[in-house]
């Protein structure tokens, strides 16, 4: 059998360069795929911070209130916590202060653990929570997630100033 020029082990040029396209394609689909995924877990971690503070501000605009507030998250997030930088870190959670600090900065005070699950959005301030009240027995105070859900106790007792999270 006699090979023709530009033929290798039997296959044309064109075939080899239809294989090399196909899997090339097939690797920046996988990218693709990949990066939007992680622009959902980005969105969760935004819808999630928009809604509870939201809530934190209707609850703090009432005279008294209690209610679950159930947000969605990612589930690379194992903790939701709420941190007083000014005081001392106590209680069960005060090994996080090394990652908390380094991400914290004046006015964040809701923390989401691990602090590397991407987005740069592991700090934030969620307006008109009392967190000393909050971290009195446990600074930081962590509410773990389950299965990318987590379950808050927002609640606002008649002249309290500020809104509780539990």
């Amino acid at each position: 059998m006699k090979r023709k020029r530009g033929e290798v082990l039997g296959l044309s040029f064109g075939m080899i360069f239809s294989i090399f396209l196909i899997v090339f394609f097939i690797i920046i689909a996988f990218i693709v795929i990949k990066n939007f995924l992680g622009v959902q877990d980005c969105g969760r971690i935004g819808i999630f911070i928009d809604k509870l503070k939201a809530d934190v501000t209707k609850t703090w605009n009432s005279q008294i209130d209690s209610h679950n507030f159930i947000g969605i998250l990612p589930n690379k997030v194992s903790y939701v916590c709420i941190a007083d930088l000014s005081n001392e870190f106590k209680g069960t959670f005060k090994d996080l202060e090394n990652e908390i600090t380094l991400y914290g900065g004046n006015n964040e005070n809701l923390f989401l653990y691990p602090t590397k699950i991407g987005c740069n959005m592991p700090a934030h301030n969620i307006p008109h929570i009392d967190v000393n009240e909050i971290t009195k027995t446990q600074n930081p105070y962590c509410i773990e997630v389950n299965k990318g859900k987590v379950n808050l106790v927002i609640e606002k007792e008649l002249n309290d100033p500020l809104v509780k999270i539990s």
